[in-house]
């Protein structure tokens, strides 16, 4: 008799199809990973041999990447582009998914109606909509996808002895292992194993009748019986899986990763942080977590027993650091680099054949026969519209998710960037993108220009990347101590890496740029704006990297398309081949009344934790139901801009209406105000009385510069049962003059002012500007080296200075380089003085043995030296300056006591200075012994006044290890003869007018203005 198609099957694909299908174009490129993977499919279109790529991390090999996904996009982009490609490959996985969770059910359940409904159910799981539309996992879907093929032809191998399906287990096990090397490990373990044990119990169960009369021994006897059959697929497997990405294991041998762990949600407590729980427990099983109890009960059947045990082992491993088990069963080192979000996956993957079981006998069987005579056609219908209510909803919510929780930020236009890298020859030097997500991909994909970040974090070569748990440094703002800490390194080192430009889609960054010493050039046509940095060598012509033998190219490049045609040829010829088929009988009894009083209790009681959760939840965050909640909501709300919300937890009677709070918002800048996050916030009532509480709050609040902690005193008052924040006074100030002016020298630089394609015209250089260092010494203090010193611009042209310095031990071996950061003034006024210090930072920036991971932008690990540095060597730059020149900033009032220098800091020009930079140095008997640095918090406008307090630092310890200007180079020239037609026209003495006396020292304060928007 001629077989048909199973019509829940057919209906499960074409709304597979026309769902996702549809979904795709909407979801796909907001992605955590689909772009990562388009990228590497551009180095196959344009290099398929070569398996170095220049274009990430200074280089890296995407031999550590299995390729076939890649190779496969590569390939459909020659028809369409790249975007083809990826919305072509996605509808082949919703394919290969939606007929491989058949196909898996149908072996598991024996039934084609529970299998079809097992993959109608599939096209709604909430685990395939997360890992499909927001996490963009292709490579995974396309293993556990083959996965689910392979397994009936394993189980025909074993059962029929069969080759064809021997064939078709080889095939199938190349073309997973090439897609995604985790799934086929894991899988047989998972997967595999159970599914040997299922083909030996239907062996003994074809022999003894049932499945209850086959014993222990009778089990292990014909699995030795059958042993020859699974060595040969077990041989042949191990083979495949190593050979065909031979060169994957090579690479991870002679390059292990030895990287510090990246944090990831899938190992943190559910129950401490919700937000993992939710993405990666909740969201995963949906709907199943409601049927738990029957998935196990059905697991745990005779015939079904070996993937009970896996499903129950996958299930505990996906809880993460909820439980201390899953780190012992993995030890410390597996656990802290697998994501196990993966096991999660697996878990609910596995379940898909019991739960269209399950709904098939819900909706048509049995369970639907004895829940309508037990309990009504009405309860039975609210019942089951119910559990396809939470289907549904899990399925919309974790569609929509992105839209309530964006992972992204705004789509970019690339085309302008693009432009800015191919115009005058700026691709010769690397770049830096900065808050475009995984967006950086796909500018990375349209443009030849490289960059010294990735978003491939297992390919990372560089120690100030290896060396901290951050995947990029785009993001690196979320990433704390560890990420702003390879941020700054880069920032200040951009000559190591030749990085000259950087792309900012964030303006929290623009402090820590200005202040290593780049500079803004404009705003582009899609909003980023280009910041440079000065004195940068473009990169070598020619760029090392790691060679890669002949023979591990030729199978990196063949084989895993061979698998591709191999299979295709294979799947036609056995489509004239005579077809071994299952027994679609199941013999399982329905479930007893008993376990549906089970089910119906364990539901009840998930219900309870769940009301009694959202109970919880609703105390500790409803925000005006106590005066702690009300407090921690406005700062809140401060923190996200939501100005309008965070007024509104303003007590009416305070007589502050929405305009009036909104101006005085507009006219507040600073550090705090407009580069700040909140980080924590405590909150403690230190008087209250029926109606009335005062609330002592503590902040914790994270800049790209530093930690910033403040401690106020917040009234709060209750009226109708709600409580508000009733606002403070501002403190008033007006400036004297109503309308001023301000006298001011323009510098402008036309470049080049003839339209050519040639690098240089020596009429269109400008002279750099000469700088004279007058002082340098390399100090110890506090168990760090520092070199401290003093220069001056003694030419008419502004000048950028970059600063750097060597290191040698008295044997002249070199120890460190590094170059200045926050502690000297980058842009130089014509004959303006500025000092100067740099540490050396170790490259090892975070102390991997201390406890407390949070964001401190003030943490600095020192650099440790084998032997004593004894001199050193520095290096100065400059070019021409036009911008960062603004010098109004006058210090007033000045004054000092035992403990501090105090003062008030007056703008007396026509802009807003946002973040000023108070440098102290330290004389004694006019040398210099010490430079100390200070942000101002708040931003000091036009004619305006801002009070600072300084802490004098304890340098009495300072020791003068080497004091001399004779290895000071500028621009390449000894510092004495850079300056010698100059050195005897301008006086060199140091200013008096920002210097004051405290006790045996002399005090000189500088300012550095950062002019934010």
């Amino acid at each position: 008799m001629k077989r048909t198609i199973n019509k829940y099957f057919l209906l499960a694909l074409g709304l597979a199809l026309l769902i996702h299908g549809s979904a795709i174009f909407y979801t796909i490129e907001l992605t955590y990973d689909a772009l990562i993977h388009l990228f590497f499919s551009e180095h196959y279109a344009s290099n398929w041999q070569e398996p170095w790529s220049f274009k990430w991390y200074t280089g890296f090999t995407v031999m550590g990447y299995p390729p076939l996904v890649h190779q496969m996009l590569a390939i459909l982009s020659f028809i369409g582009g790249f975007k083809f490609a990826l919305y072509t490959f996605c509808f082949i996985i919703i394919f290969l998914f939606t007929s491989g969770v058949y196909r898996f059910s149908l072996l598991l359940t024996q039934n084609e109606d529970y299998a079809g409904f097992a993959s109608l159910f599939a096209i709604f799981s909430s685990v395939f909509i997360e890992t499909f539309h927001l996490f963009g996992q292709l490579p995974t879907l396309t293993g556990i996808s083959l996965l689910m093929h392979s397994i009936p032809e394993i189980y025909l191998w074993i059962v029929t002895k069969k080759i064809r399906y021997l064939v078709s287990s080889f095939l199938l096990m190349g073309l997973m292992v090439c897609s995604h090397h985790v799934t086929p490990i894991f899988g047989m373990v998972f997967f595999i194993f159970p599914l040997i044990g299922l083909a030996i119990m239907d062996i003994c169960k074809k022999l003894k009748g049932s499945y209850t009369s086959i014993r222990f021994w009778f089990f292990v006897k014909h699995l030795y019986k059958n042993l020859r059959s699974l060595l040969i697929f077990g041989f042949g497997s191990l083979v495949i899986m190593i050979g065909s990405i031979l060169p994957y294991w090579i690479n991870t041998k002679n390059n292990p990763i030895t990287q510090v762990p990246i944090p990831h949600g899938s190992r943190d407590n559910f129950l401490e942080v919700l937000s993992s729980g939710l993405v990666f427990f909740l969201i995963p099983y949906g709907v199943i977590l409601v049927l738990f109890p029957y998935v196990f009960y059905r697991f745990f059947s005779k015939r079904l027993l070996f993937f009970g045990i896996s499903f129950s082992m996958l299930v505990l491993l996906g809880t993460g650091g909820t439980t201390p088990l899953p780190k012992i069963i993995l030890g410390e080192n597996a656990f802290s680099i697998l994501t196990l979000d993966r096991f999660t996956f697996w878990a609910s993957i596995m379940s898909y054949p019991i739960m269209g079981e399950f709904f098939m006998r819900l909706l048509k069987k049995d369970y639907k026969v004895y829940l309508t005579r037990k309990f009504g056609r009405m309860y039975y219908a609210g019942g089951v519209l119910l559990l396809g209510a939470i289907a549904l909803y899990f399925a919309i919510f974790t569609i929509n998710l992105g839209k309530f929780r964006p992972s992204q930020p705004q789509a970019i236009k690339m085309l302008p960037i693009i432009n800015f890298l191919n115009q005058d020859m700026h691709y010769k030097w690397r770049y830096l993108p900065l808050g475009f997500g995984d967006q950086m991909a796909w500018l990375s994909l349209q443009t030849q220009a490289l960059t010294v970040d990735g978003n491939y974090h297992s390919a990372r070569r560089l120690p100030e990347l290896t060396t901290k748990a951050v995947e990029r440094l785009e993001n690196s703002k979320f990433r704390g101590i560890e990420g702003l800490g390879s941020l700054q390194q880069f920032l200040a080192n951009s000559d190591k890496f030749n990085l000259k430009y950087i792309f900012s889609n964030d303006k929290f960054y623009d402090p820590i740029l200005y202040f290593t010493g780049w500079e803004k050039l404009s705003y582009l046509e899609n909003g980023i704006m280009v910041w440079e940095k000065k004195n940068v060598n473009p990169l070598p012509k020619i760029l090392p990297k790691i060679d890669t033998p002949f023979y591990q190219k030729i199978i990196w490049s063949f084989v895993p398309i061979s698998f591709v045609s191999l299979s295709i040829i294979w799947f036609i010829i056995t489509l004239y081949l005579p077809n071994y088929h299952y027994t679609f009988h199941t013999g399982f009894i329905a479930t007893s009344t008993k376990f549906s009083k089970s089910l119906l209790i364990y539901n009840i009681v998930l219900s309870i934790c769940f009301l009694y959760g959202m109970y919880l939840f609703y105390i500790h965050n409803t925000t005006q139901i106590s005066s702690k909640n009300v407090v921690k909501a406005y700062y809140d709300a401060l923190d996200f801009k939501r100005f309008a919300k965070a007024h509104a937890y303003l007590d009416k009677n305070a007589g502050k209406s929405l305009d009036q709070f909104m101006l005085e918002i507009s006219v507040t800048d600073g550090l705090l105000s407009s580069y700040a996050k909140l980080e924590d916030i405590k909150t403690e009532i230190i008087k209250k009385t029926k109606d009335t509480t005062y609330v002592e709050t503590k902040t914790k609040w994270i800049t790209p510069l530093e930690t910033v902690r403040k401690s106020e005193i917040i009234k709060t008052v209750k009226k109708n049962h709600k409580w508000f924040v009733v606002p403070k006074k501002n403190e008033k100030y007006i400036p004297a003059n109503q309308f001023f002016d301000v006298s001011e020298t323009v510098f402008y630089n036309q470049g080049r002012r003839k339209i050519t394609t040639q690098q240089t015209h020596h009429e269109d250089i400008l002279p750099q500007p000469t700088i004279y260092v007058e002082e340098a010494k390399l100090v110890f203090k506090d168990n760090q080296y520092y070199i401290i010193g003093e220069m001056q611009n003694v030419d008419y042209f502004p000048g950028a200075i970059s600063l750097k310095a060597i290191l040698y031990d008295k044997d002249n071996n070199e120890l460190a380089t590094y170059s200045s950061k926050f502690q000297n003034k980058h842009y130089l006024n014509p004959f303006e003085k500025s000092v100067f210090k740099i540490n050396f930072e170790e490259v090892a920036w975070i102390d991997t043995d201390k406890v407390d991971k949070s964001f401190n932008p003030d943490e600095f690990h020192i650099k440790i030296f084998d032997t004593k540095p004894a001199k050193f060597v520095l290096h100065l730059s400059s070019t021409t300056a036009i911008k960062n020149l603004y010098q109004y900033s006058q210090i007033n009032d000045l004054y000092c006591t035992n403990t501090s220098v105090n003062g008030m800091l007056f703008n007396a020009g026509n802009r807003e200075v946002t973040i000023p930079l108070l440098l102290f140095s330290y004389y004694k008997n006019d040398e210099i012994i010490w430079i100390d640095h200070q942000f101002v918090q708040e931003s000091v406008r036009p004619h305006r006044k801002r009070s600072f307090t300084h802490i004098l630092p304890d340098i009495s310890g300072i020791k003068v290890i080497s004091s001399s200007i004779e290895n000071c180079y500028v621009n390449g020239v000894e510092n004495s003869n850079s300056i010698k037609d100059r050195i005897d026209t301008y006086g060199l003495n140091k200013s008096e007018t920002t210097m004051i006396k405290q006790d045996q020292y002399h005090i000189k304060l500088q300012v550095s203005n950062f002019i934010g928007n």
